[in-house]
């Protein structure tokens, strides 16, 4: 995120968000405003659906920076056939919150390269000491050289 948030706010970021989507209470509340608000759908951009539950950097410049951040994948590719990157987020994360069973939601990120730069939409088990099975969102970063 470089040019965009401080270094030092993209773990606060990560954290926040893999809370919001984590086993149990987190996950049962977010399917539940999945269910009555529709917080994840092509109506809403990703910047203002993570705005309403309230993720994002604590100083305004670097929430205006993430906010920016996350508009700016739609200018990028993602992993899913015909989405960009902010479309992918968003209809992972619609389609898992609405599902019967919806999983936990694990945010990383990537270092991305000119040229090839995509957010990474997967199921995977990303917590290496829980076999919880978790839909994956990797979120492509360029180093700051």
């Amino acid at each position: 995120m470089g040019d965009f948030v401080k270094d030092h706010h993209v773990p606060v970021i990560q954290v926040q968000l893999n809370l919001r989507f984590a086993p149990g209470d987190g996950l049962s509340e977010m399917a539940a405003h999945q269910k009555e608000f529709q917080l994840f759908s092509p109506k809403h951009s990703l910047k203002s659906s993570f705005a309403l539950i309230n993720v994002a950097p604590p100083d305004s410049k670097d929430r205006r920076g993430f906010f920016r951040y996350l508009d700016r994948l739609k200018d990028v590719g993602s992993n899913v056939e015909g989405q960009n990157g902010h479309d992918a987020v968003i209809a992972a994360l619609k389609d898992n919150l609405e599902s019967k069973n919806p999983m936990p939601v694990y945010f990383t990120y990537h270092v991305a390269t000119r040229g090839n730069i995509k957010v990474e939409v997967s199921t995977s088990t990303p917590v290496v000491f829980s076999p919880v099975k978790h839909v994956t969102i990797s979120l492509p970063t360029l180093r700051k050289d």
